[in-house]
């Protein structure tokens, strides 16, 4: 009877090459099998290391992380401690910081002059948040809030605000003019129109939003803080700027961001704490 030719074992993948490496490391000493391991895995390991230590991090911060009770974006600002500012405005409105989360953002810069990659990445934070509910106010310079005003990014004053609380800002509310809020709402809100270079007369710009009586349908949006006691007391803006508040259309906690503008008048408060003193 002819002998029956043995058929060469088929592979069977990783179970033969764990049995082939056991079977050279078999006679290895402790140290001899970490070298080995060491060299031939160092990469697999230092990324599962890597991989491991950034599921930590992002499991942490999803069981940490609080809701926001206040999120402000204070563009173009210089010279603050967000820390003490945040702290000082959550001391003055009562604010519980072990629940939530106050943010009140000072060192982001725009200019509607400047088109490159910072300038486009901070308008497309302040429309995700904006979109996602989680902005509450904007201050910005005056050419820039008018830039983004006609976009229907801010809140009409008189729908959050009693006629008593927009008395004591009359003298300072910033106006436009709904009609062309309206011609402008009809375009599609696009982040490359809001970047495009523009030249503005600041001083003209400034002085058209305090004119409602100039204009067709004229609606408050915001409050110029240029003499508030908080710029006067931080110096927190360059005497060519003209910031506007406003409370953006998609806020969720108005009563908070009424606080803030009132924090920001309080001639009370000392705001020369919130100044950065590093950098001096």
């Amino acid at each position: 009877m002819p002998k029956r030719e043995k058929k060469p074992r088929e592979y069977r993948g990783v179970i033969d090459e764990i049995r082939e490496q056991q079977h050279k490391t078999r006679d290895m000493t402790r140290k001899g099998k970490l070298e080995y391991f060491w060299y031939y895995y160092k990469v697999h390991t230092i990324a599962g290391i890597f991989i491991l230590i950034m599921a930590i991090t992002l499991i942490h911060d999803m069981v940490t992380a609080k809701d926001f009770i206040f999120n402000c974006e204070m563009i173009n600002s210089f010279q603050l401690d967000a820390d003490a500012l945040e702290n000082s405005f959550a001391e003055y409105a009562g604010l519980d910081l072990e629940e939530y989360d106050c943010y009140i953002d000072t060192s982001t810069s725009l200019s509607l002059t400047t088109y490159d990659q910072y300038n486009m990445a901070t308008v497309q934070k302040i429309m995700a948040q904006m979109q996602s509910g989680d902005l509450d106010a904007l201050v910005f310079d005056s050419e820039i809030f008018n830039n983004y005003s006609l976009n229907g990014m801010f809140m009409d004053l008189r729908t959050v605000m009693s006629d008593e609380e927009l008395e004591k800002y009359k003298d300072q509310l910033y106006y436009v003019d709904y009609a062309e809020v309206l011609r402008e709402s009809e375009k599609e809100l696009n982040a490359d129109e809001l970047m495009e270079p523009v030249e503005v007369d600041v001083e003209a710009d400034t002085l058209m939003h305090r004119h409602p009586e100039d204009m067709e349908d004229p609606m408050p949006i915001g409050v110029f803080i240029t003499d508030s006691p908080f710029v006067a007391g931080s110096g927190s803006y360059h005497s060519s700027l003209q910031p506007v508040y406003g409370i953006v259309a998609t806020c969720q906690r108005t009563e908070v961001a009424k606080q803030y503008l009132d924090f920001l008048w309080d001639e009370s408060i000392d705001f020369s704490q919130v100044i950065n003193k590093d950098l001096f």
